[in-house]
Order: C-alpha cells, then sequence, then structure tokens
C-alpha cells in the first residue's frame, strides 16, 4: 500500500539520510527529504505527503514544533518519530501529537519496516485506498477524490471505478467489465463501443492518466 504515498522524511546527518534513502524510496511512491524543520514544512506545505517520518532533534524547528504545526493543519496524517531519548517529557510530547510510532536511534531497518507496515495496515483498514494523481477512493461511501473533492460518478462509472481499483493495477478485460458493469442488464446488447464510451466519459472527470489502456489485454489503474 505504501507504494502509493508519498512520504516526507526529515534527518540533518547525510551518513543517516545514505542509510535509509533508498529504502525508503524503494517502499513509496516518491521521497522527500529535508534536512531541517522549516524546509520540512515548505515541502509539506507545497506537496500532497501521506506520511512523515522525522528526526526529533533537527535544525531551526524541532521535530516537535514541526508536528505540533502540521497538526494544527491536519490530525490524521500518519507520523513517525526518530529520537535519541526517551525521557517522559518527549514521550508525552509523542502520544499528545498522536504519532503513529517512535524509535530510539540509532534505529535498525528492521524496526522501520514494522513501523511501515503497521502504517500500510492502517491505510488498508481505514476504507480509503490512495490512489495515483493525488486521487484516493474511498470504499466504504464508494466516493472517489480527486484534490480532496469527490467526483460525481454516474452509476456504472461507479461500478467501473469500483473494479479497476478491486483489480489493483491488474488488467481488466471487456469481459470482466460487461459482467461487472452491465450484469443487472443482461437484456441489453453491449459492445466493446460502449465500453470505449464508459471509459471516455469517466477519464473526462479524473486525471486521463489514470486509467490506462494495457493494448489487447484491458484497462487497469495505472499504479
Amino acid at each position: 500500500m505504501l507504494k502509493n504515498l508519498n512520504i516526507l522524511y526529515v534527518e540533518d546527518e547525510d551518513n543517516i539520510i545514505d542509510k535509509y534513502a533508498y529504502f525508503l524510496e524503494e517502499s513509496c511512491k516518491e521521497l522527500f527529504i529535508a534536512r531541517d524543520g522549516e524546509e520540512a514544512y515548505e515541502i509539506y506545505k507545497n506537496n500532497k505527503i501521506h506520511l512523515i517520518i522525522m528526526d526529533l532533534l533537527i535544525p531551526k524547528m524541532s521535530g516537535i514544533v514541526l508536528a505540533k504545526k502540521i497538526r494544527e493543519e491536519d490530525d490524521v496524517v500518519p507520523m513517525i518519530a526518530l529520537t535519541a531519548h526517551s525521557d517522559r517529557e518527549i514521550l508525552l510530547d509523542i502520544v499528545d501529537l498522536n504519532f503513529s510510532s517512535y524509535l530510539i536511534k540509532p534505529v535498525l531497518r528492521s524496526d522501520l519496516t514494522k513501523a511501515l507496515e503497521k502504517i500500510s495496515k492502517k491505510f488498508e483498514g481505514g476504507g480509503s485506498v490512495i490512489l495515483p494523481c493525488d486521487c484516493s477512493w474511498d470504499t466504504k461511501s464508494k466516493t472517489l477524490f480527486w484534490n480532496d473533492e469527490a467526483v460525481f460518478l454516474t452509476r456504472r462509472e461507479l461500478k467501473l471505478f469500483e473494479l479497476l481499483v478491486e483489480k489493483n493495477g491488474t488488467p481488466c478485460s471487456d469481459d470482466e467489465i460487461y459482467y461487472y458493469v452491465w450484469g443487472d442488464d443482461t437484456d441489453k446488447v453491449i459492445t466493446n463501443s460502449s465500453i470505449r464510451t464508459l471509459v471516455k466519459n469517466l477519464r473526462k472527470k479524473i486525471p486521463t492518466e489514470l486509467i490506462k489502456n494495457q493494448y489487447g489485454v484491458g484497462y487497469k489503474l495505472n499504479f
């Protein structure tokens, strides 16, 4: 699930960045790196960030101050704290700011992996699927969001998109689309042209690159 997310990694020590940057890049859609709190806040403000991993002892603005500023605007974005200390005051701040995890430095890669898996399960179980192109799909309400705005879909467009999400990047053949979208209209004659028209109309409402046509195979979400 993290493969569809943007991660902000805040760390001021180059040797530690070198140790974890490649691993994090392999785990997510896009990795942003900041070396101080002010830079991190600017990146957060100007980009769609789904997860923040931050050292608490960073220049210009401490990790705790950065977290407080972010929490003033967003009380749900997951944050992982990296700290060289585990004193009571820091732990109280971490709890109060609703960090998903805190890891004591030096951080083992296995511990960071477990923290990322914990967050990944929350995304999977929370009813929201993060998609490319600043889109997301609410599995409970069956609502598509683009740039945090709900997109109105017709009944058949909704069924088609629901199928594409369920397939998770695996192409859907015309037959699959026909049975899933028109299964309750068996008396109607549905052609390949009908499916192409449905996809075309859906693409007008969303980023066009979100749905890809894999020639000779079918349509899929472009993860």
